[in-house]
């Protein structure tokens, strides 16, 4: 959770400035995102109609299809200057110069544009996924497809919502009773220690659910990360005889 590492640096306040683009209006963001979400959310409820006990499996494939996809896209495409250079510098670029390990939370919420996907990442979601429900429908069933779009729909606003949560003041997360929360707690520093500048690139790619991270090795703890630089940096044996134990809270 956020300690007194968090800071916010004056010159950080005036990148983040110079980043917001002068059009971009929250409200706005926040009544299309909304409206996608109750439209595709309306359109599973209604589907489901027909869902059998047999089209269940479809929620895990989906759940780890998807958290691959996000590793993967995040890792790839948001941290290299690849084909669609856009995500790139819409994130590393923008994201990461605004927020950084030390200084995480937004000043102000015009800021939420340097957090929340941008309006063509959502366009693209909500208008791929219209598709892939239609064939799902077909091989499985309108039930399938329904589990389908539903699953999908609330593992986004998860991860926005998730990813929102991250970047908002202290203050805030103790109004929600989120700093008491072990599981928020793991969550938060597993995706501060990405924005630290060093890492970045390397290490937990993941936002809702390390899963992938897991798989692909590029889970890192924090605290053993540091524990293992200052053992470098030292050139000898550190202080502690061992890593410090992962914290779960």
């Amino acid at each position: 959770m956020p300690n007194q590492e968090q800071q916010q640096h004056p010159d950080r306040s005036s990148r983040r400035a110079r980043l917001l683009r002068p059009g971009f209006s929250l409200r706005r963001h926040l009544a299309v995102f909304v409206t996608a979400v109750l439209a595709a959310t309306g359109t599973a409820v209604w589907l489901l109609g027909r869902v059998r006990a047999r089209d269940l499996w479809i929620v895990p494939a989906y759940l780890l299809v998807a958290n691959v996809v996000e590793y993967g896209v995040h890792r790839l495409l948001m941290h290299r200057p690849l084909p669609l250079r856009a995500l790139y510098r819409g994130h590393t670029l923008g994201h990461h110069r605004a927020f950084h390990h030390d200084s995480m939370a937004i000043t102000d919420a015009r800021e939420l544009e340097l957090v929340m996907m941008p309006w063509y990442t959502v366009a693209f979601y909500f208008s791929s996924i219209g598709p892939l429900v239609v064939l799902v429908v077909r091989a499985f069933g309108r039930g399938a497809g329904g589990l389908f779009l539903l699953t999908g729909v609330s593992t986004f606003v998860l991860y926005e919502g998730m990813h929102a949560l991250y970047h908002l003041p202290a203050a805030t997360l103790g109004r929600l009773r989120l700093d008491r929360s072990r599981l928020f707690g793991v969550l938060y520093r597993h995706h501060r220690h990405h924005h630290r500048l060093a890492r970045m690139r390397w290490v937990n790619f993941n936002i809702s659910c390390p899963l992938a991270d897991r798989l692909f090795g590029t889970l890192e703890d924090e605290q053993t990360w540091q524990w293992e630089r200052q053992r470098r940096d030292a050139g000898s044996e550190p202080a502690v005889a061992e890593p410090p134990r992962r914290s779960t809270g």
